[in-house]
């Protein structure tokens, strides 16, 4: 199982703050739903939902976060995506 943020409107997924693919074995994978929120609120990334994929099926479940959740933090901190 994956934990992946993706942009709603283009349908790509996080791969670092700066980059975003459209291939999710790419992207960053935040094994915890709750670090994908707080990491989407802290940067205060709009438009992002998070996906769970599941190795065993090929249907995603999709949770899109509330805008006011990105909204909450005013100040942008880089942190690198490492596990």
């Amino acid at each position: 199982m994956k934990i992946l943020l993706q942009h709603v409107r283009t349908q790509l997924y996080l791969r670092s703050l700066v980059n975003w693919t459209p291939n999710p074995g790419e992207a960053f994978d935040f094994r915890h739903s709750q670090t994908g929120i707080d990491f989407a609120r802290d940067h205060a990334l709009p438009g992002v939902q998070i996906v769970i994929k599941l190795n065993s099926c090929e249907d995603d479940a999709v949770f899109p976060l509330p805008a006011r959740a990105a909204a909450l933090h005013s100040r942008t901190q880089l942190i690198p995506l490492a596990h």
